[in-house]
């Protein structure tokens, strides 16, 4: 059942005086005999018999057109939404009040009252013909980035036989959310980060092989370093030949994100700056894939599972952009936090081949360190540093890595 009649609404205490008085009229009527008790019985007993229709009815027969999907907006943007209720039954739902609550990261401007409290429960007078549908349409404003759902729906009418107040409460959950993008805050310098790194994408001129795919030998150069000398091409041709392997390159990007920030006392508190390191890393996912370059992005925000910290794979193109965006929709405003040196470890013993990394919020020495002893050298390090004209990145050195304490 998906609407139930809330516990304590006034008209259960109209049919329970009723019936004590069907009750008392019952026994007198038994006592002296009386016609007339006996047909104020009836009429009681009559009127209990609709009052017990009546609220069965109005339970059993209102129903709301709940559809699973999912509406994307970016903060500003506007929607409207609505409610399709139908009321089955064979008696009018006059003069109720339709109440709900939303998320705050959607504003349903035209109902609050308080543009502060727009978050909070929200009313709509509704009245609901037998046997019809009604349909209730409103605008709503995307507010802020977050992920917001309608939840809490009632609805509360005049009982028709008694005209106390009664509120029917929705059960079944609400499958419409609301998914708020961050926004999209510039990060200047994007456009130099790009470097040649080893990978998988075959390039004619690269300083990077994929061992793994020769494609033959060739004489031997003074230049040539000793471990791509081909020994069995050697003793068949009786001259030095070396391997020739493909030309590759890697224009993946790693976003790494820290939620976290450390005080003068190292002690590690939660980064207020919370939405402006998510809108740097929404715009940074953009611009690759705007210049079709893969990525992949780590979060230290605590979640359930084999792993601990939110992570979206390598991938490329506008639907890994897409579910970039809805990531960072639904990073809690107060997730919990990993720490930033643990996720580190997980993430250095993954890294198979060099990648271009860019730290996203503070860059403790602790990382720095970790950095430095992973395993495959990172040739290209970056991070997103705020300043009085905005955001920009800078190079993070080898030279710093190594002497960071």
């Amino acid at each position: 059942m998906m609407w139930r009649k809330e516990a304590g609404t006034g008209d259960s205490s109209s049919f329970d005086y009723i019936l004590l008085a069907l009750l008392v009229f019952f026994i007198v009527g038994v006592i002296f005999k009386s016609p007339i008790v006996f047909i104020a019985v009836g009429i009681f007993t009559a009127y209990l018999i609709a009052y017990k229709i009546y609220d069965k009815s109005v339970e059993k027969s209102l129903s709301l057109k709940n559809e699973q999907r999912s509406i994307k907006l970016f903060p500003g943007e506007e929607t409207s939404y609505k409610f399709e209720i139908e009321n089955r039954s064979m008696f009018p739902l006059i003069n109720g009040e339709f109440t709900f609550q939303i998320g705050s990261a959607m504003k349903a401007y035209t109902i609050a009252n308080n543009d502060k409290e727009y978050w909070k429960e929200l009313k709509l007078p509704l009245s609901i013909i037998q046997k019809k549908k009604t349909v209730i349409e409103f605008p709503l404003h995307a507010e802020q980035r977050g992920v917001a759902r309608v939840k809490n729906i009632s609805y509360d009418f005049p009982h028709l036989l008694n005209f106390s107040r009664v509120r029917l409460r929705y059960y079944d959950f609400h499958n419409t959310e609301f998914i708020v993008y961050p926004k999209l805050l510039p990060v200047h310098g994007a456009n130099a980060v790009f470097h040649m790194m080893p990978g998988e994408s075959r390039l004619n001129f690269s300083p990077f092989e994929d061992v793994q795919s020769p494609l033959g030998t060739r004489d031997y150069s003074y230049s040539d370093p000793f471990h791509k000398i081909n020994w069995k091409a050697t003793v068949k041709t009786q001259k030095m030949q070396t391997n020739i392997y493909e030309k590759v390159v890697d224009r993946t990007f790693v976003f790494i994100i820290n939620l976290s920030t450390e005080n003068d006392k190292n002690l590690v508190s939660f980064n207020k700056n919370l939405e402006n390191l998510l809108s740097y890393t929404a715009y940074l996912s953009e611009y690759a894939t705007k210049m079709r370059i893969p990525f992949e992005i780590y979060i230290n925000a605590r979640k359930p599972g084999k792993t601990p910290y939110i992570h979206l794979h390598e991938g490329e193109g506008k639907t890994h952009y897409m579910h970039a965006l809805e990531m960072l929709a639904r990073v809690h405003k107060q997730a919990p936090i990993l720490p930033f040196n643990k996720m580190m470890f997980h993430i250095g013993k993954q890294f198979i081949k060099p990648k271009t990394i860019i730290f996203i919020g503070d860059l403790p020495s602790g990382a720095m360190e970790m950095m430095n002893s992973w395993k495959q050298a990172q040739n290209s390090v970056y991070q997103v540093v705020e300043g009085e004209g905005g955001a920009g990145i800078r190079s993070v050195t080898r030279e710093a890595i190594r002497n960071a304490t």
